[in-house]
């Protein structure tokens, strides 16, 4: 599959995609809505981007002005490729390719200091783990580790992406602001809904 930036000053730089290993990256059509709809809350953003595979959306946000991208994920041969792309491609962006499991992970990497609190960050989990979104589920406990104030800040946009079929439930302190049918998915979009103690346990990961 060929993957391409789409907008900003990287517009028509490749990306590599790894051989036999099947992804699922936004199409050129989603990601031109999807950075469309979200407009000038790039520019300047501090970035995470969750499950990301090769780096479409992360390096799409830094080409359009992004600060800083923390791109995490967790499968080896995916990770290799994402390390790549990023090299070639973050244009001097302050990045960090974070090889870990995003359903137990703090979201907050030794070395990002000034990368954090995100304020813009991309939530991909494959469609196969979207039903541990759900209560009590492992992306359900980690999205609410997502919320705390040391790791997004109060004016964060989160985007979640699952398959159509599927209901985003209540999370732990976020709350819905819209939900955008695209394809055969859906992108939840949500705010911070205040109600989350400022007490932050989690200790940086290494």
């Amino acid at each position: 599959m060929s993957l391409r930036i789409i907008g900003g000053n990287l517009r028509r730089r490749h990306l590599r995609t790894p051989q036999g290993i099947v992804t699922r990256p936004y199409t050129d059509r989603v990601r031109q809505v999807v950075f469309d709809r979200i407009g000038d809350v790039v520019v300047d953003a501090r970035v995470a981007d969750v499950f990301a595979g090769v780096g479409t959306m992360g390096l799409e946000a830094i080409s359009r002005g992004a600060r800083s991208c923390v791109f995490i994920d967790n499968h080896p041969q995916v990770c290799r490729i994402l390390r790549e792309n990023v090299s070639v491609l973050s244009d001097g962006t302050a990045t960090i390719c974070w090889k870990t499991d995003a359903r137990y992970t703090s979201f907050a990497p030794r070395g990002a200091e000034g990368m954090l609190p995100y304020t813009l960050v991309f939530f991909d989990p494959p469609y196969a783990q979207a039903a541990a979104i759900q209560s009590e589920g492992s992306l359900f406990g980690a999205l609410g580790r997502l919320a705390r104030p040391s790791v997004t800040d109060d004016d964060v946009l989160l985007l979640v992406r699952t398959p159509e079929r599927f209901e985003l439930p209540e999370l732990p302190g976020w709350h819905g602001r819209d939900c955008w049918h695209l394809s055969t998915m859906k992108i939840w979009t949500l705010r911070k809904s205040g109600d989350l103690s400022s007490e932050d346990a989690d200790e940086r990961s290494p």
